[in-house]
């Protein structure tokens, strides 16, 4: 009976396990397909423009959570990111509705522009607490 009992548990231990880790991979933003990365690097650049100098591209990422929104990682003077989002799903036509300058900005700024879970999806972090200075993930 001791024995049963314990290998239920394992089993039900490892189902839960799966499902955690199922669930953590599902919410994993996604690399942008060969269109999407066009559109967001030409976009992304255009908007880091800098007469300090040249911007840098350096890959993007789609929401898993909600495909309208995309994160361009794109450095310059004074800029190290893009948050995009398109008015429908599967399209090219992007547009930046927040970017991220050479300081790390307000979570409050981000919740605004994108559901948190799309923040968390992202990846993109912020100051939390503006008293503290305590800084993490927005989402």
């Amino acid at each position: 009976m001791g024995r049963a009992r314990n290998g239920m548990l394992v089993a039900l231990a490892l189902v839960v396990g799966l499902s955690l880790l199922s669930a953590a991979a599902a919410e994993a933003a996604r690399r942008p397909t060969p269109k999407e990365a066009a559109a967001i690097k030409r976009l992304a650049l255009d908007v880091c423009r800098s007469p300090a100098g040249a911007c840098r591209y350096h890959g993007a990422r789609v929401s898993t959570r909600n495909p309208r929104f995309a994160w361009a990682d794109v450095t310059g003077e004074g800029f190290s990111g893009a948050l995009l989002k398109r008015p429908r799903r599967g399209g090219t036509a992007f547009r930046v509705v927040g970017t991220q300058g050479g300081g790390i900005g307000s979570c409050a700024y981000w919740r605004r522009r994108a559901p948190r879970p799309v923040l968390r999806d992202l990846r993109v972090s912020g100051l939390l607490n503006v008293r503290t200075g305590a800084t993490g993930r927005c989402g």
